[in-house]
């Protein structure tokens, strides 16, 4: 079980790297190599990440696979937060969010379109989520798919100036 210190810390550092950010705008929201965005339906309008139900979190759990970079950066803030505060949730939202930062290994062939979509993050935002990550990894359900993303790349990502 997660202290909710612990949680609490980890929302307060989410909040903080990504406040400011703009939405990406409606035709800024889907990955150029994606051609269906049925997925994304509930961002068009730009809606505030921090202002996003319940509802549209666990209907959208798929939405950060066909987002860009710029709206994969602006709402995963949301999802992070919510699935710290849903992870004993039946819904799959903690565990595809958890999985959205985990880019498969290097020869993974959807490597590079998984990495494309953290290319905007800032030094205080990778931090933010190897903090999410690490204390998903104690989760006892989604803990494996926490340290498999930090293997695979939060460990040690490029770290922008």
């Amino acid at each position: 079980m997660l202290s909710e210190s612990d949680v609490q810390a980890a929302i307060t550092e989410i909040e903080t790297a990504f406040a400011g950010l703009e939405p990406p705008g409606d035709d800024g929201l889907l990955h150029p190599q994606c051609m269906d965005d049925v997925d994304i339906v509930d961002f068009y309008g730009e809606p505030t990440w921090g202002d996003l139900s319940d509802e549209t979190m666990i209907r959208s759990w798929a939405a950060h696979y066909f987002f860009s970079a710029k709206a994969f950066q602006y709402y995963m803030p949301a999802f992070m937060i919510w699935s710290l505060n849903h992870l004993d949730t039946i819904d799959y939202t903690p565990e595809s969010t958890i999985r959205a930062f985990d880019p498969g290994a290097v020869d993974d062939p959807l490597r590079e379109f998984a990495v494309s979509k953290f290319e905007l993050f800032t030094g205080a935002q990778i931090r933010a989520v190897v903090r999410f990550l690490t204390l998903c990894s104690q989760d006892a359900d989604l803990g494996a798919a926490a340290e498999q993303a930090l293997s695979d790349y939060w460990s040690a990502p490029a770290t922008p100036t």
